[in-house]
């Protein structure tokens, strides 16, 4: 996996959120984030260590929003600056209206795994 590349590591961290099988789901998120990862989640006022607690956070979210109510994710831009990418995301009901809008600032290390992201929800 390239996650060098802007476009190849933004299709990669959002089929994260998004591949219906749980077990490749699973595997792609140990791929994509380092062990000891962070996910700040600032709706939530949470932060979630480790990709097992992030990988059972994702799994609820896919559930909920994406198996239940039928939402799809898509990111309609992203900003690179250094170690940091932006991604802002939209959340579009099955009927095409967007639902919901977020960004996730996301930082990589070296080896281009990510490390932290810090997702803000409600954005514009």
């Amino acid at each position: 996996m390239n996650t060098n590349a802007p476009i190849d590591f933004q299709q990669h961290y959002l089929s994260t959120w998004t591949e219906p099988n749980p077990d490749q789901r699973r595997h792609i998120i140990e791929q994509l984030w380092a062990p000891e990862g962070k996910l700040v989640i600032s709706s939530l006022g949470i932060t979630l260590r480790g990709t097992a607690e992030i990988a059972a956070h994702i799994a609820r979210v896919h559930e909920d929003m994406i198996m239940s109510k039928g939402l799809t994710f898509s990111y309609d831009q992203q900003l690179p600056a250094d170690d940091a990418l932006l991604l802002r995301w939209s959340m579009t009901a099955p009927s095409g209206d967007v639902v919901g809008r977020g960004v996730d600032v996301v930082f990589r290390n070296a080896d281009g795994q990510v490390t932290t992201v810090y997702m803000f929800m409600g954005v514009n």
